[in-house]
């Protein structure tokens, strides 16, 4: 039996809200020396941004990098944003969709990216 996954409190940081369905990240900062950001924090705040009440459960999975080396990403088809000394890059495999100037810009790319295919 699986249990229910709202409620894990001995995996602090497991985040299961369905506003998060899609989206992954590596550990990023502080965790990560290679990091450049503390992607889960900047995930969280696309989350919150974004246009839809789903997260990442509409269109193509997305995952947060803190590094050229993206750790974690899924192995199929994904919206990879993938933080880099000047800003995010949103990316569609290897073609980069986007280089926001700010926080707001990133998550409109990445839901439009998302829902692109």
């Amino acid at each position: 039996m699986i249990p229910d996954l709202t409620d894990m409190p001995h995996f602090p940081g497991l985040v299961t809200a369905a506003d998060w369905a899609g989206v992954t990240a590596c550990a990023g900062r502080p965790g990560c020396a290679k990091s450049l950001t503390d992607v889960r924090a900047d995930a969280a705040a696309a989350v919150r941004a974004s246009a839809s009440p789903r997260g990442g459960a509409d269109g193509l999975p997305v995952h947060w990098a803190g590094c050229e080396r993206r750790c974690g990403h899924p192995p199929d088809r994904h919206v990879a944003v993938v933080a880099t000394p000047r800003g995010y890059e949103v990316r569609l495999g290897d073609e980069v969709r986007a280089r926001p100037p700010d926080p707001a810009a990133t998550a409109a790319a990445v839901d439009g990216t998302r829902r692109s295919e």
